[in-house]
């Protein structure tokens, strides 16, 4: 008697471990990430560098050119976001192998071809190097709009007539007088000095809107 009582006993516990089981899997409180993968970030090569979009608030379509004054990196980008965003730039695997050897002088002459998908007009584009997302260039991180020869002629956009370039305190490059209305194109050409030992920079870029 005691013998079947017990079986009784374990089958139930079995049935109610498994009711448990089905009931957790069946409570949507569980958090479905758990077992979900990081989307993967796609890293476009041109040149010596690798370019991405996984900062958000606009979205890389094309990557092409070698970074040369005749060959620029060409970057197609559609910018969704009113706020910063940051274009991550960094050393392809070669060229950490130069700076592990003390080679620092790169130049990139780059060129942003940028449809406006934010939901307002642009009356100014402004473009900030950083080494460190958030915080502006210093003179001494290497990072310039070519401060060294202050060479301005790469520096052009199809749809703003003037810019200003600040190399102290920061690194900025912006665009004025001009008018980038919602899906339109507007492009920007620049040239970079990239003397910084470190193996990513970010350019951050930021709309600007009109008062309203």
């Amino acid at each position: 008697m005691r013998t079947v009582v017990r079986l009784a006993g374990l089958a139930l516990t079995v049935g109610l471990l498994a009711m448990g089981m089905r009931a957790q899997a069946a409570d949507e409180r569980i958090d479905p990430g758990i077992n979900a993968q990081a989307p993967t970030v796609k890293y476009w090569r041109a040149g010596r560098y690798l370019f991405s979009d996984e900062q958000g608030g606009f979205n890389i379509v094309g990557v092409r050119g070698t970074g040369s004054y005749s060959d620029p990196v060409i970057i197609t980008q559609r910018v969704h976001s009113v706020g910063p965003s940051l274009l991550t730039i960094h050393t392809s695997a070669a060229v950490s192998r130069l700076l592990d050897q003390g080679a620092y002088w790169l130049t990139l002459y780059l060129r942003l071809e940028t449809l406006n998908q934010s939901e307002a007009g642009w009356i100014g584009y402004r473009l900030e190097l950083q080494e460190t997302p958030g915080e502006a260039s210093i003179y001494g991180d290497g990072l310039s709009f070519n401060q060294l020869t202050r060479d301005e002629s790469a520096i052009l956009s199809d749809r703003f007539r003037h810019y200003t370039v600040e190399h102290e305190p920061g690194d900025r490059l912006v665009f004025t007088d001009g008018v980038v209305d919602n899906h339109e194109q507007t492009v920007f050409s620049l040239f970079l000095l990239d003397l910084s030992p470190k193996e990513i920079f970010y350019i951050e870029q930021q709309p600007q809107l009109p008062a309203w």
